[in-house]
């Protein structure tokens, strides 16, 4: 129950932004009006299904927020094996930041045709989404595209770019682990994604390591080279 993490804001007060999206764990997620800063007031919010058990509200993301209205709420799950119900990721229409409503659900990663399981809940360890990124990841977010780290689903690509259509445009699921893993390296097979959109390269973060990830169809070409120019140059 509570704030799981600071404040995701769209766009920055400086440059004109007015609202924050709070992900509040089991008290579901409360939108912020920052234009103020000094007089910080909750003008709306929502409640979520409970889901028994694992993190509920935890993660917004709020890259297609100014362009569609849309942000993407979840949780991720504690336990493995699925002994917990799934955490869904709640695509809510914020257009009326005063009254957020959940509209749909993005789509449930599945194995692709023969593979060895029909379900990634035999796969071992745990499955759900985890998050979306971080706030430093350079470049501007691809309109219509989100990026999860899905636990031992790898790295699954949600193609919102129709928000009455989600899909999964793409995946990475890095090889299940061998013999020789130890058991506590198997609870969170990948846990965290971080996204260059300059570069248009993914970096996904796994218990067998970084792997680099592209995908000229919905990144673009990635660039190999170093950056066309520094991330930041001033302080914020």
């Amino acid at each position: 129950m509570g704030s799981r993490n600071p404040l995701y804001i769209p766009t920055p007060i400086e440059e004109g932004g007015k609202y924050g999206f709070a992900a509040m764990g089991g008290f579901g997620m409360s939108i912020i009006d920052i234009s103020d800063p000094t007089n910080l007031r909750e003008v709306g919010h929502l409640d979520i299904p409970p889901s028994v058990s694992g993190t509920e509200a935890d993660n917004v993301d709020v890259s297609q927020f100014e362009k569609t209205g849309m942000v993407y709420l979840s949780g991720y799950p504690l336990s493995e094996d699925c002994y917990e119900p799934f955490k869904d990721i709640f695509q809510v229409d914020s257009s009326d930041p005063a009254h957020p409503r959940i509209v749909d659900r993005l789509p449930r990663p599945t194995p692709p045709d023969g593979a060895t399981v029909t379900d990634f809940c035999q796969r071992g360890g745990s499955f759900g989404p985890k998050r979306s990124g971080y706030y430093t990841s350079p470049g501007d977010p691809t309109n219509g595209l989100v990026i999860y780290d899905f636990n031992n689903a790898g790295a699954q690509f949600f193609n919102v770019s129709d928000p009455k259509n989600p899909r999964i445009a793409g995946y990475f699921a890095p090889p299940t682990f061998g013999a020789e893993t130890e058991d506590w390296a198997r609870s969170n097979p990948t846990h965290g994604v971080y996204v260059e959109y300059d570069r248009k390269i993914v970096w996904l973060m796994t218990n067998d390591g970084i792997y680099a990830l592209s995908s000229e169809s919905l990144l673009g070409t990635p660039n190999l080279g170093i950056p066309n120019e520094p991330f930041r140059t001033t302080a914020r």
